[in-house]
C-alpha cells in the first residue's frame, strides 16, 4: 500500500464503518449467527498468527523486539538502513497497543454474540469491548507499516484481511469494528511516517520517499 493511500483509505474505512453501524452491522450479525461458519478454523488460524507475531504468550513481545531493534540499528552505523523500518513499526505497534483499549472503553460496544443475547443498542455499555477490533489493530500495526515501506511485502496484507474476517465470522466483531481497527492503524502509520521522515539521520525506505 503506497503511503499516499493511507489517509484516504483510513477515511474511507471510517465512512464505510459508519454506514455499517447505521444500517448493516446488525442484520449481518443475525445472518452469520444462523450459518455454519466453522469457528474452529477461524480461531485456530488467529491463534497461529498470535504466536507467530509474538502476541501470545506475552503480549509485549513484539514491542520489546521492535524497541531493541530500533536501538541497535540506530547505534550501529552499518545497520542504520533498517532503523527507519524498526522505528516506524515500533511506534505504530506500541501506539496501537496503548490506544485501542481506551477506544474500546470509550465506545463500550457489545460484541455481536453479546448483542444477540441482550438486544437493544450496541454502543455505550459498561464493560463492553467490541469497538474497534484489537486484532485488526495489532496485526495491522505490524503488517501495514511494513507494506508501506517495502512494496514487495504487500501480499502480507492478507494476514490482516484474514484476521479481520475471522473475527467477524466467529461473531466476535461487527464489520464496522474491524474496519475501524484498520483505520486506526492507517492513521497511526500515516502520522509516524511523516514524523520519522523529518529525522535527517534515518535512511528512508523506498515506499516512504517523496
Amino acid at each position: 500500500m503506497p503511503e499516499s493511500r493511507l489517509l484516504p483509505s483510513a477515511l474511507i474505512a471510517l465512512l464505510v464503518a459508519l454506514a455499517f453501524i447505521v444500517a448493516l452491522d446488525q442484520p449481518l450479525a443475525r445472518w452469520i449467527a444462523t450459518r455454519e461458519t466453522y469457528p474452529q478454523f477461524w480461531n485456530t488460524g488467529v491463534d497461529y498468527l498470535e504466536y507467530g507475531l509474538g502476541i501470545v504468550p506475552y503480549k509485549w513481545t513484539g514491542v520489546w523486539i521492535l524497541t531493541v531493534g530500533t536501538i541497535v540499528t540506530l547505534a550501529i552505523p552499518r545497520l542504520r538502513a533498517a532503523a527507519f523500518a524498526f522505528a516506524l513499526i515500533a511506534f505504530v505497534h506500541f501506539s496501537g497497543w496503548v490506544l485501542y483499549p481506551w477506544l474500546k472503553l470509550a465506545f463500550g460496544r457489545l460484541r455481536p454474540a453479546e448483542w444477540l443475547k441482550k438486544g437493544g443498542d450496541t454502543f455505550w455499555h459498561h464493560n463492553a469491548w467490541g469497538f474497534p477490533s484489537g486484532h485488526a489493530v495489532l496485526f495491522g500495526s505490524i503488517v501495514v507499516p511494513l507494506a508501506v515501506m517495502y512494496p514487495r511485502t504487500r501480499p502480507l496484507l492478507a494476514i490482516v484481511v484474514f484476521a479481520m474476517t475471522a473475527r467477524v465470522m466467529v461473531s466476535a466483531h461487527f464489520i464496522s469494528d474491524v474496519l475501524a481497527g484498520y483505520a486506526v492503524v492507517a492513521l497511526l502509520t500515516w502520522a509516524f511516517v511523516r514524523l520519522l521522515r523529518r529525522v535527517p539521520t534515518l535512511p528512508i525506505p523506498p515506499g516512504c520517499r517523496r
